[in-house]
């Protein structure tokens, strides 16, 4: 009898804790008349357009690793390109790994565009750096507003708000430090490395090669230099990166006007932040649970009414992650199904030149 595949299962399991958490949340902490209340008196035409803002927003994300990938000599029909990428945006959904295991499903199925994995893993690297750098500058917006607004948090929490801030620059400083110098970048990768290596083997029991660690930091200076390559190309990926995030938050704007809430830009990038930073930095698959319940507890207490908000965030896994995933469900296995037609096609061919 075969054995249930390892990973399989504690991913399930994560979602089991997810889900117990959200349960937990509605029978003790939420008013269910209201929250019911919210639900049945959606706005349908906000909704509408919470859909076409994550259209968008998937869309420009394609758009981004195209014009990193347009650098490169290798030409894939846009149609297939579009499909593989949703692929492996929504599969982070599923596993939360830093976007790695996007980047991994990515170079797979374009590696039956007869693209190789040592183009798409590094343009793939360049994209998630430009990606989190856009990120950690709209967190940091959302924790300015915090400061500049005491009245929402009181003035005992202004020092962990500020706290929150040195870290998240601390963090873009890095990231700028890593892209401009290529000194500094030399040196964090292989101290990056070391510790890596010390963590695998002191909790996982597993020790990397020697080899295999220059092959990551040569995989990391390739990305840079895909980056250095054409700084107007870039500029183009960066504006894509922003109208993806720009989008993303929108449609988070929208699913709380579908509940009768209009948030400031202010608490937007705020709730935007919460919601991103606790799915990503977190091993439940995309934060199932947990997301939902932060958000509605931090803004319950700037002053949003916690069951508009759950049902805000409810509305936005919807849109925002459930949809896509199951487009991107179909979407697989139409892909999987072309690719395995054409290797059958190409087999017949052969056998058929050699008889």
């Amino acid at each position: 009898m075969k054995q249930p595949n390892r990973k399989v299962l504690v991913i399930l399991s994560f979602f089991i804790v997810g889900f117990m958490v959200l349960a937990l949340v509605l029978a003790f902490k939420t008013d269910r008349t209201k929250l019911m209340d919210a639900f049945h008196h959606i706005q349908m035409v906000q909704m509408l357009f919470a859909l076409a803002c994550t259209g968008t927003a998937y869309t420009a994300f394609v758009l981004s690793f195209n014009g990193l990938f347009t650098m490169t000599p290798h030409r894939v029909p846009f149609n297939r390109f579009y499909s593989i990428m949703f692929i492996s945006y929504t599969i982070n959904f599923i596993a939360s790994s830093g976007g790695w295991t996007g980047v991994m499903l990515r170079a797979y199925l374009l590696k039956f565009e007869k693209v190789p994995y040592s183009v798409t893993v590094p343009v793939s690297l360049a994209q998630n750096t430009v990606f989190n750098l856009v990120l950690a500058c709209v967190s940091f917006g959302g924790l300015i507003f915090l400061r500049e607004h005491p009245e929402f948090i009181g003035s005992e929490r202004e020092v962990l708000v500020l706290l929150f801030m040195l870290g998240l620059a601390a963090v873009v400083a890095v990231m700028l430090l890593i892209f401009l110098n290529r000194r500094f970048r030399k040196w964090f990768l292989r101290r990056s490395i070391i510790l890596g290596n010390w963590l695998g083997k002191t909790f996982l029991r597993k020790q990397t090669s020697y080899q295999r660690l220059v092959e990551i930091r040569n995989n990391m200076e390739k990305t840079m230099q895909f980056l250095h390559r054409d700084w107007w190309r870039l500029l183009g990926v960066l504006f894509w990166v922003v109208m993806d995030w720009v989008f993303t938050a929108l449609t988070l704007y929208f699913c709380f006007r579908a509940v009768g809430v209009a948030l400031p830009l202010g608490l937007l990038m705020v709730g935007f932040t919460v919601m991103f930073l606790t799915s990503t930095i977190n091993p439940v698959p995309a934060g199932l649970g947990i997301s939902e319940v932060a958000l509605a507890g931090v803004f319950s207490r700037l002053g949003v009414d916690f069951e508009q908000t759950l049902a805000a965030a409810l509305l936005f896994r919807f849109v925002f992650y459930l949809l896509p995933m199951a487009v991107s469900t179909a979407l697989y296995l139409d892909t999987m199904r072309t690719f395995l037609k054409q290797e059958e096609n190409i087999e017949g061919a052969i056998k058929s030149t050699r008889s």
